[in-house]
């Protein structure tokens, strides 16, 4: 694997240099235990064009539920109709750590099942 050592007189550089260049040049600023990455936290990222995918009929049809569902828990989470007793069945459980996630499960089960 090539490793890249960036020197002076750049300093830092993040993003693509321009939009025909494939070459992203990233710098890493997240923890890590890795020696030679607090060493060097300068990589990059090679993007190649040619390899786009299409997405599949499957994944147009998620990404359209998806849409769906999210759009169905916040007209949910504003209705004063269904706030009470979703904050009240929120309260009684564990599973869910946010109020969203809840609420979007709920929707996504009467969106996906019918209900």
């Amino acid at each position: 694997m090539a490793h890249v050592t960036l020197a002076a007189p750049i300093t830092g550089l993040s993003g693509k240099l321009s939009k025909s260049h494939s070459v992203i040049f990233n710098l890493r600023q997240k923890a890590t235990s890795n020696p030679r990455m607090l060493a060097m936290p300068c990589y990059t990222n090679w993007r190649d064009p040619q390899k786009v995918v299409a997405l599949t009929d499957n994944q147009k049809s998620w990404n359209t539920q998806f849409a769906q569902i999210a759009a169905a828990t916040r007209e949910r989470m504003i209705d004063p109709a269904f706030l009470p007793s979703d904050q009240a069945a929120y309260a009684k459980q564990s599973k869910f750590k946010t109020f969203y996630s809840f609420v979007f499960n709920i929707c996504k089960d009467e969106i996906l099942n019918g209900k």
